[in-house]
């Protein structure tokens, strides 16, 4: 009957002017299977099975099924490839598609990447260095590049890994110590399988181009990591940003990040009051998120209730009530603040102020009873004042409810084993790790005044500078001072 089933396909497939193939036995790799997300594949019986190239050779017993031609279409731009149909048995068909669980069986059920023993002690014997990797990179298949980069990355401490498409071939940087550093160029057919792979395991559309967010877990090297992935069409492809968050993140205390003793008396004193605000500010990856868990973990007592509002949670905190904001499911900020709020907590951290309404709720909160953390997006601690003004606060609620602003940059520091020349080891830059530079400001009479004159920002920092408030630039001249970073660091991040 099997051997009928196959004789009827082939008459069928020289009918419909296709190629005939049989799937049973069928060497299909796992990054060409998943080219097709298993949701489409089923809703229209096809199974991608060989890759050549930019041919893409699809089979199904259904050529003429409604939709397939334009979803064969839609799916060309996001794999850069021509696909071809072939003709199968159903048997075949069906065999085809039992794959999925044999050759991807992490990507539906867990959204997870697990690298083997074997190849976890390889990677850890070859990769000693960040010349190691860029030179085994080239050399890997495509199946091993992924789990490669992650390995690589996780080794080498990156924060982010940016896949970018140019004109003839793509690219991989690595974010380390805050600075972008090129891994490897590779050609663009590898993209094009790695995308399809990074698309899959986020649960991201393949046929689909626009900016798309997903996220994974990955398990290497001994290290469970989150990856949040973000997509961005660009003339030459899509452009993938992952961002790399430990699941077992080691919170240090606020001395080891850079913060002074006097920083970190004010600081204390402010964590001590019953309720007020904390407020961060700074750019984006100038490392608000780890002070305010490094203050969160000083806090976490057994008689406090604590809730944190976060988009994403970057780390998980034991006995700590962690939300995920999810705009798209209609949990805002603002949402998540009120539902919070009648939770009882002693302590709120509102991931990030956006617009008047949250700042409005969680001052008020501020000022009855609860201690909340949170981060702005301002240049420097007195600036955060002056757009809470501009956000149209009510003076009342900005004079009396905020303890504290905090504002930091990140600064790296010279490498020791190698006094900053560079070396293999710090990837020849010359810096290893990474140090705060922050200025710290309390709310006094004479800001709340300016505050309820709504003055202009020149004057907050004037009165802050008057009042001894040491700025960034200065706590930085300290560090430079005591060869904790260089001229060069503080510049950079201190220009406005």
């Amino acid at each position: 009957a099997r051997e009928d089933e196959e004789k009827h396909a082939k008459e069928a497939a020289a009918k419909f002017g296709l190629p005939y193939i049989n799937l049973v036995g069928y060497p299909i790799a796992p990054e060409v299977i998943v080219i097709i997300p298993q949701e489409k594949a089923m809703e229209f019986g096809i199974v991608a099975y060989l890759r050549a190239a930019d041919k893409i050779r699809v089979a199904t017993n259904n050529p003429k099924k409604p939709g397939l031609e334009e979803f064969l279409k839609t799916l060309t731009v996001a794999a850069k490839g021509q696909f071809i149909l072939s003709f199968c048995s159903e048997t075949s068909l069906r065999f085809g598609l039992s794959l999925y669980r044999v050759l991807v069986p992490e990507a539906p059920k867990e959204e997870k990447v697990e690298v083997t023993e074997e190849k976890k002690t390889s990677f850890e014997e070859e990769l000693k260095t960040f010349q190691d990797l860029k030179e085994k990179i080239t050399k890997v298949s495509t199946t091993e590049l992924l789990d490669l980069v992650f390995a690589g990355a996780i080794k080498n401490q990156a924060s982010d890994i940016h896949l970018e498409p140019q004109e003839e071939n793509f690219r991989i940087r690595f974010r380390i110590d805050g600075v972008l550093q090129e891994v490897a160029t590779l050609s663009s057919s590898v993209y094009h399988q790695i995308l399809a792979r990074v698309k899959y395991l986020a649960k991201l559309k393949l046929d689909v181009t626009h900016p798309q967010d997903g996220r994974f877990e990955v398990d290497v090297l001994g290290e469970s990591v989150d990856i949040r992935v973000a997509t961005l069409p660009t003339s030459y492809g899509e452009a993938v940003v992952m961002r790399l968050l430990p699941k077992k993140k080691g919170f240090t205390d606020l001395r080891n990040l850079g913060f002074n003793d006097q920083a970190l008396k004010t600081i204390e004193e402010a964590m001590a009051k019953p309720q007020g605000m904390i407020l961060n500010t700074g750019p984006t990856g100038s490392g608000k998120t780890t002070t305010l868990y490094a203050i969160l973990q000083k806090l976490n007592q057994p008689g406090k209730k604590i809730i944190t509002l976060e988009n994403p949670i970057e780390y998980r905190l034991d006995g700590v009530e962690q939300i995920q904001i999810d705009p798209e499911n209609q949990t805002g900020f603002l949402e998540a603040l009120k539902g919070a709020l009648r939770q009882d907590p002693d302590i709120l951290m509102v991931g990030e102020i956006r617009d008047a309404e949250t700042a409005n709720i969680a001052l008020q909160a501020a000022m009855t009873g609860h201690l909340v953390l949170s981060t702005l997006h301002t240049n420097n601690a007195p600036s955060a004042l002056a757009r809470l003004t501009e956000m149209g606060i009510a003076p009342y609620l900005l004079a009396g409810s905020i303890n504290l602003i905090i504002a930091q940059r990140l600064v790296r520091m010279p490498h020791k084993e190698c006094d900053g020349k560079g070396c293999d080891v710090c990837h020849n830059t010359g810096y290893m790790g990474r140090t705060a530079i922050v200025e710290v400001l309390v709310p006094t009479k004479e800001l709340e005044e300016l505050i309820r004159n709504k003055a202009p920002l020149r004057e907050f920092e004037e009165t802050a500078h008057k009042l001894g408030m040491r700025t960034m630039h200065e706590d930085g001249l300290e560090k430079i001072k005591a060869g904790v970073t260089a001229q060069e660091e503080v510049e950079r991040v201190t220009k406005e």
